[in-house]
């Protein structure tokens, strides 16, 4: 867990897997999806509230390839995955996944 980072910080601009949490303070909600896509990579997020509809609002401007509401690493086998920006290309899994590989007719 690393605290008192900021924008620049090598630990919040690179994709770094393993358990680890880089921890950034917001002021408002369009200040903290500002923060989340002001980044090279989109790979994946998540998003914690008691408001459902702040969920709804959030989740459609943060530019991952997918967002967790209120848990964390859930996969649904049928949902496509992949990242945005340098974060991957193209989608696996799921109907959007497969589209590549079919001719339809």
């Amino acid at each position: 867990m690393f605290t008192e980072v900021s924008q620049s910080h090598r630990i919040v601009q690179e994709e770094i897997f393993g358990p680890v949490l880089a921890i950034q303070t917001f002021r408002t909600v369009d200040e903290a999806i500002e923060k989340a896509n002001n980044t090279p990579y989109g790979l994946s997020g998540g998003v914690w509230t008691d408001k459902g509809s702040k969920i709804f609002k959030v989740t459609k401007q943060i530019n991952a390839g997918i967002i967790w509401a209120n848990t964390f690493n859930k996969f649904d086998p049928t949902s496509p995955f992949g990242g945005y920006k340098e974060s991957g290309m193209g989608r696996e899994g799921g109907l959007h996944g497969l589209l590549p590989y079919v001719e339809l007719i």
